[in-house]
């Protein structure tokens, strides 16, 4: 991602941190609601 913000003239750093936060969120979700489910079968 941070090559395609080059090419783009913007900086790099600035840019990537967005991309950066995005995907630890999606992954955090996907992995919680993971666990929940496989959980919801002792219920």
């Amino acid at each position: 991602m941070p090559l395609l913000i080059n090419k783009l003239k913007l900086d790099p750093a600035l840019a990537s941190g967005p991309f950066v936060t995005a995907i630890g969120d999606i992954l955090s979700l996907s992995i919680y609601f993971t666990i929940a489910t496989s959980l919801l079968e002792y219920l």
